[in-house]
C-alpha cells in the first residue's frame, strides 16, 4: 500500500502556444471480419503509431471485446498529419477501403489549453513538456 504522505501531485506550465496535440481514436467492430482484423492487427497498429516520428507516447485500452481506444501524444499537428500520409496509416486503411461496413472508426484531435494533474513519472502532456513541471 502506498504511503499517502509521499504521494505528490504536480501540474505542468504549458507554453503560451503549445504545438503538441492529443489524438484519440477508436475502433468498434461491426461484423466478424472487422472483429478478426482488429484483434489480428491491434499490436501492430499500436507499435507502428508509437514508433512514428513525432509520437511521444501512445496508450491503448480495451473497452470490450468489440472496441478499443487509443490515445497518442504528438509533438505537433504537422507530425500527426505526416503519420496520416505514411505507409503505416495507408496499410491500416486498406482493410477499411475493402470492408467499409466492418468497422466503426472515430477520431478526435485536441490541443491542450491547461495542464492536467500528474503524480510520479510524467505521462501524457508531461512527457512533451517536462521542463515545465511545477
Amino acid at each position: 500500500m502506498a504511503n499517502t504522505n509521499r504521494y505528490s501531485m504536480y501540474e505542468i506550465d504549458l507554453p503560451d502556444r503549445p504545438e503538441a496535440v492529443v489524438f484519440v481514436n477508436g475502433i468498434l467492430t461491426r461484423d466478424r471480419a472487422g472483429f478478426f482484423w482488429m484483434w489480428k492487427n491491434l499490436v501492430w497498429i499500436s507499435s507502428s503509431t508509437a514508433k512514428a516520428e513525432g509520437c511521444v507516447q501512445m496508450k491503448a485500452g480495451i473497452c470490450g471485446p468489440k472496441e478499443v481506444i487509443m490515445v497518442s501524444y504528438w509533438r505537433s499537428e504537422a507530425d500527426l498529419k505526416q503519420f496520416f500520409r505514411g505507409e503505416a496509416h495507408r496499410r491500416m486503411m486498406q482493410f477499411v477501403l475493402k470492408n467499409p461496413d466492418s468497422l466503426c472508426l472515430y477520431n478526435e484531435t485536441y490541443k491542450p489549453w491547461q495542464s492536467g494533474k500528474y503524480s510520479h513519472e510524467p505521462q501524457g502532456m508531461a512527457t512533451l513538456y517536462p521542463s515545465f513541471a511545477k
